[in-house]
């Protein structure tokens, strides 16, 4: 077992495994299984690495298990909204499903973590076709709800 200090109040630290953290960000979530961090005897954890979620995001993105649908294309000059990458019809309403993914990142420092992905749905009126958001949406929602299952951990940021 790795033994550090503290930076905050210079307790004894020891590495924790995390069972599940989850973070949303609008209809986008993600469930991560399995990550280490340090924690000290007050409570107070932090990543192994300072780049350690800058790292973990870039990893996580670069996935090719994460998108198992057709990514909208975003289209308008001043509002962007998506459209189905077929037949060209602008997606409207709430989300039809979800797209489920998972993968397994491994990072040099950690053990592999397993991380779920869940992605709306949209139905395109015109085709039928079932399409996810377009790629910038994707990759934001993906980025913020890994920051929000950090901070539901309590872990903060660097």
């Amino acid at each position: 077992m790795t033994t550090t200090v503290c930076r905050q109040c210079s307790a004894d630290t020891s590495l924790t495994r995390f069972d599940r953290l989850d973070g949303e960000d609008g209809d986008v979530h993600v469930s991560i299984q399995g990550l280490t961090a340090f924690d000290c005897t007050n409570g107070h954890k932090r990543f192994l690495t300072p780049d350690f979620p800058l790292r973990f995001v870039q990893t996580l993105l670069k996935s090719d298990d994460l998108v198992s649908a057709p990514l909208a294309v975003e289209k308008g000059f001043f509002r962007k909204r998506p459209h189905c990458p077929d037949c060209g019809q602008e997606l409207q309403g709430a989300p039809s499903s979800t797209a489920n993914a998972r993968t397994d990142l491994e990072l040099p420092e950690t053990e592999p973590i397993a991380v779920e992905v869940a992605l709306p749905l949209y139905r395109c009126p015109g085709c039928n076709q079932e399409t996810t958001l377009p790629k910038p949406g994707v990759e934001r929602g993906i980025m913020q709800a890994v920051a929000n299952a950090f901070r539901s951990a309590d872990i903060p940021p660097g």
